[in-house]
């Protein structure tokens, strides 16, 4: 028999609390099986590109991902089918030389900051929900997370978020916001067992 996938989309700007909402939700639904998918590992394969300069490369804007491959692989969940997600490496901007494999589960979280850019894509999701938070919130949580789990520096992570994160943000990830079937503020300090309780409600009617 085939395995039922609900695809749940989990959208908003860096460092607004996309991840934990997600583990959250995956934790919730673990009981019947889920996981978590992120958009992040989808990323090309920018660390073996020719003049590869990190500092200059904009991971921000949604052509830094191969949404080609991540629309086939959901559609292959969808199918009831199993996928190799591939890993990406954020110290060398390169994928991994494995992949993991993923089965079709109950429900499944895929976290991103362009899952809703383009209409192909976000046709795949049966729910969508947008993360809101404020800049200076995004930028100390960002600053955090380089840092300690990227191998950046704070300057670096400050030159990012100013050059390529901010605009990118204004220009591809806040007009995505219509498209969401649910919107979440994210401020101060997150209480996520409660941020998940509407999205629950909502997949539960699915």
């Amino acid at each position: 028999m085939t395995q039922t996938c609900r695809l749940i989309a989990v959208t908003g700007g860096s460092a607004s609390g996309k991840s934990r909402l997600s583990q959250a939700l995956a934790a919730h639904f673990a009981d019947i099986g889920s996981y978590v998918l992120a958009e992040d590992d989808y990323y090309v394969d920018a660390g073996n590109m020719p003049g590869f300069d990190a500092a200059a490369f904009n991971f921000d804007e949604p052509a830094a991902k191969d949404h080609d491959l991540l629309g086939a692989h959901l559609e292959t969940l969808r199918q009831g089918r199993p996928i190799a997600q591939p890993v990406y490496d954020f110290a060398t901007h390169c994928r991994a030389g494995h992949t993991v494999d993923r089965h079709p589960a109950p429900v499944v979280i895929v976290e991103g900051m362009h899952l809703l850019c383009a209409p192909a894509l976000r046709a795949h999701f049966h729910f969508s929900v947008y993360v809101s938070a404020g800049d200076p919130l995004r930028l100390e949580r960002r600053i955090a997370r380089d840092v300690a789990e990227r191998e950046r520096t704070e300057a670096f992570a400050r030159h990012q978020f100013e050059t390529h994160v901010r605009p990118m943000h204004d220009l591809h990830v806040e007009p995505q916001k219509p498209h969401a079937d649910l919107i979440l503020e994210n401020r101060g300090a997150p209480d996520f067992n409660a941020l998940v309780r509407p999205i629950v409600e909502h997949i539960k009617g699915l």
